[in-house]
């Protein structure tokens, strides 16, 4: 049975084999990475400079056939010390310990199979185990220093680099030669004995999994750098490989009469343009040079079918009044969409029209949503699948087309349609003392322990992935805080700037309004995704009712417990009173891991404490209230005028006051020192993982979703 077949000659329907995971060393950020892969679409997402480009570029380079050339800058940074190690070895005579530690970047491609017997198809190279149970194969592609070469590497390095590794003195000696000493090389792994293996070719792997990329930059928005339209390119690219397909195939059939449709123009106007010639040029005689004697000339015209594609046809879309307009008059979302299509139609043709068609097609996507506005991203990426099977059908074959898309994207619009088990988020593993990440980690939303999956997709769908592309999250409970947190942080800036201190306007902060109900479900997301949070909350007090024993909202100085479901599983106590609160954030806010706590406390020690936002705010800037401000009175009586002037007011109309229209007032404390802890808190250190960013990181924001 051939790769492409997908039933037995019994008719049952087999699963094509697929691509489960992809593992990753040492190539920039992802020094030791894991990626597992769906059948059909896998989002990959994360903020910049966390690796999501590096996996396609990697795979895009190792897969593909033809010599590859990588450099230094290439290995990651934790890699980087290897070579010094391995230095060590081989000025010690020891070779082969120098090429066990000397740094190679290297992919493994774990695929999976149904039981079909004993052909295999193009699969058959990478199959080396003898298990007839077994339906899993493994390629390992590596590019590592050559054999022999070891001496070349190291020529000319100092002795003295032994005893202090001198990494730039070394690296700069070593870092030219890699594009030189080092090749590519596969193996095919039995998984179930990682001993047993075969060197095969990379024509082998190639036939056995496909590659193409749709990169972001589409020269759609550059019209003075780009003479020629970019769907007349696809248009090309769709001929030559209608040219290319087997013998009785409809599209090589396409070809043949497109191209004596053309041969047919070519001779009819050869002969015009002869007899057009003989009536306009004079013959050679004419000319009288001695030696020419009767060699006149004739006239030969030549069509290249792909050139007349891509040089001479354009797109036109009907305009007003029966006017065509060009491809460039169309907006760019429309091209931008229509682009995508027919380049990834050209793939699945390019696919197609192979005889002994590979086993698995991995198709990268950039950033599909760069012109295209939330309805329309969504909506692709809900199709992506639906392609496998439309493609086919719209060639009249009845075999679908075996791709698995791969989705790079800072939408969050593409990320919530894509579903939470589509989702692998590239985490950064910072070091507090490292200006930038140097690794990263790649998480499968779905494997997250202790998290309410059907909640967090519900939710996420619901409101925005901000999250997944964050620098830091700031979680609250409603409309009030949504209004007022972010002039709350412009303030808190403004001060910082007058001190001299950096501010969080410099980093991409997500505030996300989760409720006081909900925030507690979202603990064990947060942690799973690594993600430094402040979690923005009110204490709500209550006591039992006068007459009833059922919870009241009350003052914090009469309270005897709280009804905030997120304090209460953050401490894992039901029954916390408002004391036990104010005295686990007496000194500081409480933090588990990455995430702070900030509830309500008072402005000054020992002083009335608000419930609400709207309290605290109230407490926090007397004068503007006309609120007593003398310390001898009564703490409790405070907190209760505080609370009757806060019912006064409707609280999206409480925050907008103070947001918009009234400057100079004070930050309550809780929230500055929520903030204060967001913005000095060192990122949690996490395994050391080497790397380079693979994306430029732009200025970042404050935003409010």
């Amino acid at each position: 049975m051939s790769a492409g077949q997908t039933a037995t000659p019994q008719g049952l329907r087999l699963r094509p084999p697929t691509v489960t995971k992809v593992e990753v060393k040492n190539f920039r950020l992802l020094q030791n990475a894991t990626v597992t892969l769906n059948e059909d679409v896998t989002v990959c997402v994360g903020r910049n400079n966390a690796g999501k480009t590096s996996l396609a570029e990697l795979l895009s380079k190792f897969l593909r056939p033809g010599d590859i050339t990588l450099r230094l800058e290439d290995f990651s940074l934790g890699s980087h010390v290897a070579f010094s190690d391995a230095y060590r070895e081989f000025a010690d005579g020891d070779e082969a310990a120098a090429r066990q530690l000397l740094p190679e970047i290297s992919t493994s491609i774990y695929l999976s199979y149904d039981q079909i017997g004993e052909e295999y198809g193009n699969l058959g190279p990478l199959i080396v185990d003898l298990d007839p149970d077994c339906t899993k194969a493994i390629v390992t592609i590596r590019y590592a220093l050559k054999h022999g070469a070891m001496k070349d590497l190291f020529r000319d390095a100092s002795v003295s680099l032994t005893e202090d590794w001198g990494a730039p003195v070394l690296l700069s000696l070593v870092g030219p030669r890699i594009p030189h000493l080092y090749e590519r090389t596969a193996v095919a792994v039995d998984p179930t004995d990682p001993t047993n293996y075969r060197s095969i070719s990379m024509s082998e792997v190639n036939k056995a999994i496909k590659v193409d990329f749709v990169k972001a930059q589409r020269g759609l928005d550059d019209e003075k750098e780009r003479p020629k339209d970019q769907i007349g390119k696809i248009l090309e690219s769709l001929f030559m490989v209608a040219a290319k397909a087997e013998d009785g195939h409809f599209l090589k059939d396409f070809a043949n009469s497109t191209e004596s449709a053309l041969a047919g123009i070519v001779e009819d106007l050869n002969t015009h343009l002869q007899d057009m010639y003989s009536k306009m040029a004079p013959t050679v005689e004419q000319f009288g040079y001695p030696g020419l004697g009767n060699r006149n000339f004739s006239t030969r015209t030549t069509l290249d079918t792909k050139r007349l594609l891509s040089n001479f046809t354009s797109i036109r879309y009907p305009g007003a009044g029966g006017v065509e307009l060009p491809e460039s008059y169309s907006g760019l979302g429309s091209r931008n969409l229509l682009l995508i299509l027919l380049t990834l139609f050209s793939y699945y043709r390019e696919y197609a029209s192979r005889g002994n068609k590979p086993c698995v097609h991995l198709v990268f996507i950039e950033e599909p949503e760069a012109h295209l506005h939330p309805q329309m991203q969504e909506t692709f990426i809900h199709q992506l699948s639906v392609f496998k099977e439309r493609f086919p059908t719209a060639d009249g074959e009845e075999q679908i087309w075996n791709a698995q898309f791969l989705v790079t994207t800072h939408s969050a619009h593409i990320a919530n349609r894509a579903g939470f088990s589509a989702i692998r988020y590239f985490r950064p593993n910072e070091e507090p003392d490292e200006r930038e990440a140097i690794s990263s980690t790649v998480l499968n939303l779905a494997e997250a322990p202790g998290v309410d999956k059907e909640f967090m997709h519900k939710y996420l769908t619901l409101t925005r992935a901000d999250l997944f592309f964050a620098d830091k999250a700031i979680l609250i409970e409603g409309t009030t805080e949504r209004i007022f947190i972010p002039a709350a942080i412009a303030e808190f800036d403004e001060e910082g700037r007058k001190a001299g201190s950096s501010s969080l306007s410099s980093q991409y902060v997500s505030i996300m309004e989760v409720g006081g109900a909900h925030a507690h479900i979202f603990y064990p997301f947060l942690d799973f995704l690594g993600l430094q949070t402040l979690v923005i909350t009110d204490m709500d007090p209550a006591k039992p009712g006068a007459e009833s024993k059922q919870l009241e909202s009350c003052c914090v100085r009469e309270g005897t417990a709280t009804t905030n479901e997120g304090i209460k599983k953050w401490f894992d106590k039901s029954d916390l009173s408002p004391l036990e609160l104010l005295i686990q954030a007496e000194e500081h806010i409480p933090v588990d891991g990455m995430r702070a706590l900030a509830y309500q406390v008072p402005e000054v020690a020992s002083g009335p404490c608000g419930r609400t936002f709207e309290d605290a705010f109230i407490l926090a800037n007397p004068t503007f209230f006309n609120l007593s401000v003398d310390e001898d009175e009564n703490n409790a009586e405070k907190e209760h005028v505080a609370r009757k002037i806060a019912k006064k007011y409707k609280k999206s109309d409480f925050a907008l006051m103070f947001a918009i229209d009234q400057q100079g007032w004070t930050i309550p404390r809780y929230i500055k020192r929520g903030l204060e802890w967001l913005l000095d808190r060192a990122p949690l250190e996490r395994s050391a993982d080497g790397g380079l960013p693979d994306e430029a990181s732009p200025a970042s924001q404050v935003v409010v979703r």
